[in-house]
């Protein structure tokens, strides 16, 4: 009866820890091998590839600039070089082939695609 106790335990604490990670919200996954398509508010269209060692490229033109990406909570934030840290809305995982508009905490807007 004791070891049936301790895995009805186990099994609860194990289910309530999986709920508790889909509720967590996205944490990026999606993006590790993929890329975002970035198109700015003036029409200025950018491409930006991610890795698992939380690395990111962005692609715009014939220029490219590596930075770092971290999920912080329901934001998706970039440091690029020296510029500051900036974040954006992330309630849930991009879906591809779907748009989202997103404003940043700096106030710039994008529409973002999943490739």
């Amino acid at each position: 009866m004791k070891s049936f106790q301790i895995a009805a335990t186990a099994a609860f604490a194990l289910a309530v820890s999986g709920c508790a990670t889909i509720r967590g919200g996205p944490n990026g996954d999606e993006l590790v091998g993929r890329t975002l398509q970035v198109e700015a508010a003036n029409g200025q269209v950018s491409r930006m590839g991610f890795r698992e060692d939380a690395s990111v490229r962005a692609v715009f033109g014939s220029r490219s600039v590596t930075g770092r990406w971290q999920v912080r909570g329901d934001e998706l934030c970039f440091w690029w070089g020296n510029a500051p840290r900036e974040c954006w809305p992330y309630p849930a995982p991009f879906e591809r082939g779907r748009s989202r508009s997103l404003t940043s905490d700096r106030g710039n807007q994008v529409t973002v695609t999943l490739l």
